[in-house]
């Protein structure tokens, strides 16, 4: 099933693409997705083809600085405008199925931005699920100093930052795709990487926080974000009902590895048990 696509206006201020994968008629449950680092939404049309023929909704956004949005590219503010957007559009969203359950489902920096955005939200969602979620990353502190100090004298530089695309699938048509696709960008400004930092150490603050539900998965094979990252997490969420799947062999984007349907099916199962 095609995505229905629009353009939407988030009470956050944001104006930006939202996209849509729904269900032949009412959804069991409602997921509200959150793409990573430099990609965009668009990137996960198999996944909420995969979705809807289930009965669930899916529905994405691009991310403030990120794919379609009207916003400056590879730029934010603040990390916590990441959040006030997510927040705003799982509120528009949840609005549209009333006495549906809504799930918040992140992936890399949006699995950062889902911790924040469900701790944000408190009882108004349901679960959390995250997918290879970047709350650990092998940068020093010296170059931590470095990034928040460019940061500040000059927020709009840009950093030659290209992804190791062989980090991110077995499949070598995912990277192939990674780089041709002009709607990622690979050269993100100082601000950007430095509150990317910032929101790292404000997620963990949050997960400690966080008692609705989780699923927590990640690739044992993940070289950008390793797995000890979800492990870490799982030991940190106060949650009584959370499940940690680690998937032996795979990368990082596990939603696009060669053997995808472990992990689809693995959500689906987790969404049925808990909508």
């Amino acid at each position: 099933m095609s995505a229905v696509t629009r353009e939407v206006n988030l009470p956050s201020g944001l104006s930006t693409v939202m996209r849509a994968w729904l269900p032949e008629g009412e959804p069991k449950a409602v997921v509200v997705g959150i793409h990573g680092f430099a990609e965009h939404s668009g990137r996960y049309a198999h996944v909420g083809d995969f979705l809807s023929s289930r009965g669930y909704a899916l529905y994405m956004y691009d991310l403030r600085g990120h794919g379609l949005s009207k916003w400056e590219r590879g730029y934010v503010d603040s990390f916590d405008q990441f959040v006030e957007d997510s927040v705003a559009f799982y509120r528009l969203v949840v609005s549209g199925h009333a006495g549906k359950k809504g799930f918040v489902l992140g992936h890399s920096m949006g699995g950062v931005i889902a911790v924040l955005t469900v701790y944000r939200l408190g009882g108004e969602v349901s679960g959390l699920v995250t997918s290879g979620a970047a709350l650990e990353v092998n940068v020093g502190a010296g170059t931590r100093l470095l990034l928040r100090l460019l940061s500040a004298v000059n927020p709009r530089g840009r950093a030659k930052l290209p992804v190791n695309v062989d980090c991110l699938s077995r499949d070598k048509a995912v990277a192939e795709s990674y780089v041709a696709d002009n709607l990622v960008f690979k050269d993100p400004t100082y601000r950007l990487l430095a509150e990317f930092g910032r929101g790292v150490s404000e997620a963990w603050k949050a997960a400690a926080k966080v008692t609705v539900p989780a699923l927590l998965m990640h690739g044992e094979e993940d070289c950008l974000v390793p797995p000890s990252a979800s492990r870490k997490l799982f030991q940190v969420l106060p949650s009584s009902d959370k499940t940690l799947e680690v998937f032996p062999g795979m990368k990082h984007e596990i939603f696009n590895e060669v053997d995808k349907e472990k992990v689809l099916e693995k959500l689906a199962e987790w969404l049925d048990k808990h909508s």
